[in-house]
């Protein structure tokens, strides 16, 4: 089973909300997994490199025939860069505000926590916020207020986000055992909750 797949099981199991999605082995499967789901739909590569680097990654698909040809085009561009081909993931594509959301461990305060601003935002604006694990509801409420997004979660431009379950979502993380790295980027947050869309997992 592919790692990222592994991954959102594991996520889900926990408790934690993934988008729907399906694997694929196949451009058929693509297909058959993006009529079950529906559309709009993301496309990507189940593997953890850098999937906007490589054209691991396809948003926006919003038919068949777009779905049939994009899958085609994914693979053989993989292909051509010497990628093995491991499969997929086919995913219901939602809207809301990305943000970051990550724990590692550290060499003096054992684990800690981090949230941001998501995205390729994450590593062009380094809008990030720490603390040691675990955290209260207390703390991550502190976070969120220090991110540069809490203004668009407040409203800017757009409709108001209440931050609670985002303030649950980081305290459960903030619980995780027996993982030495986190990295959920993006996070999609909106007035449904806390979904996350991708996910590299090191555990212990």
């Amino acid at each position: 089973m592919a790692k990222l797949v592994e991954n959102f099981n594991f996520l889900k199991k926990q408790g934690f909300k993934v988008t729907e999605f399906g694997f694929a082995e196949s451009v058929s499967d693509a297909i058959d997994i993006g009529n079950k789901i529906g559309y709009p739909l993301v496309l990507k590569i189940p593997s953890e490199i850098h999937k906007t680097d490589v054209g691991g990654i396809a948003t926006n698909i919003h038919n068949v025939s777009d779905l049939k040809t994009i899958s085609k085009n994914m693979v053989s561009n993989l292909a051509k860069q010497g990628i093995k081909f491991e499969g997929l993931v086919v995913q219901k594509q939602i809207k809301g505000i990305e943000l970051i959301v990550g724990l590692k461990k550290d060499p003096v305060f054992e684990k800690i926590i981090l949230v941001g601003s998501g995205s390729i935002l994450a590593e062009l604006i380094k809008d990030v916020t720490f603390r040691v694990c675990p955290i209260s509801k207390k703390d991550a409420k502190e976070m969120i207020s220090e991110i540069k997004s809490k203004k668009i979660l407040d409203g800017f431009r757009g409709e108001k986000i209440e931050t609670k379950e985002l303030e649950n979502f980081l305290v459960q993380i903030s619980k995780l055992e027996n993982i030495n790295e986190l990295d959920l980027n993006p996070i999609f947050v909106n007035k449904k909750g806390c979904w996350i869309v991708d996910a590299r997992i090191i555990k212990e």
